[in-house]
């Protein structure tokens, strides 16, 4: 069996945020042979580069503080917090945890439905694909609370496994999902911090890549094609190379991903 991890970014809600028009779910997936040696990787890279304050109450690896500076991680130099989350990620790839993410574009969405549970629906229709290619695996979903829509995931899981996800990008069958949602706390769950740290990176990569590509599209460099203007632009600004070499590598764990509209 696979436990397989949520969480979110980018969420504000039903509001239409054109600071944050993407709302994005990642899951992490992780046999459960290999759960605890994930966490104790984990808990020694986090170990090897914060010491004793992995100790404090409510110490946990929140990605947007652990990328801007912020909390547990003030003082913190930003090359030492960004080769965490390297480290992090070298250590879910080493145990062939693999990642699945869905999003929805706000700005774009015309349904009455809160976008978390439209990026919910077409995560599962993608992780149900991967369980169903030839693993003979089931898996079982543990997502960081939300309150706001908690209850609501629960029912719609329930619909998707009884009659299939209906009003999907590709209606599907959910029959490799067992139980129910299991909501917990991240504050008590290293592996719900690390999907948070994929669901972060996923969508702040996503987002850059767009803008990069806007810019692109809009200036028409003459003769410059596309990956070496690129790559100009990121040689010229550290923050954003970060989040490339981030996303580049989340890009090689990835096995599925779906954006809507």
């Amino acid at each position: 069996m696979y436990l397989i991890y949520l969480d979110e970014s980018g969420n504000t809600g039903t509001h239409k945020d054109p600071n944050q028009p993407i709302h994005l779910i990642a899951a992490l997936c992780v046999h459960e042979s290999k759960i605890r040696a994930v966490e104790s990787a984990v808990r020694s890279i986090t170990w090897q580069h914060f010491g004793i304050v992995t100790l404090s109450n409510g110490f946990e690896l929140h990605a947007a503080d652990l990328y801007g500076g912020n909390g547990f991680f003030k003082g913190i130099k930003p090359k030492d917090r960004i080769t965490c989350i390297h480290d992090i990620l070298d250590a879910i790839a080493a145990h062939d945890a693999v990642v699945i993410w869905a999003a929805v574009d706000k700005m774009k969405l015309y349904s009455s439905h809160h976008p978390h549970r439209m990026a919910f629906l077409f995560l599962v229709e993608r992780i149900e694909d991967w369980l169903g290619q030839g693993k003979a695996e089931l898996g079982l979903l543990v997502a960081d609370e939300n309150k706001e829509v908690e209850q609501k995931l629960i029912d719609d899981l329930e619909v998707f496994k009884l009659s299939g996800t209906g009003m999907g990008w590709r209606p599907t069958q959910i029959s490799s999902i067992v139980d129910s949602i299991h909501f917990v706390q991240s504050t008590n769950n290293r592996l719900i911090q690390c999907v948070d740290i994929v669901a972060y990176f996923a969508l702040k990569h996503h987002r850059q890549e767009q803008t990069l590509l806007r810019s692109y599209l809009d200036l028409k460099p003459t003769g410059i094609p596309w990956p070496i203007w690129r790559e100009a632009q990121l040689d010229a600004a550290p923050s954003k190379k970060a989040i490339w070499d981030i996303g580049r590598k989340l890009e090689t764990l990835t096995v599925g991903s779906k954006i809507f509209p």
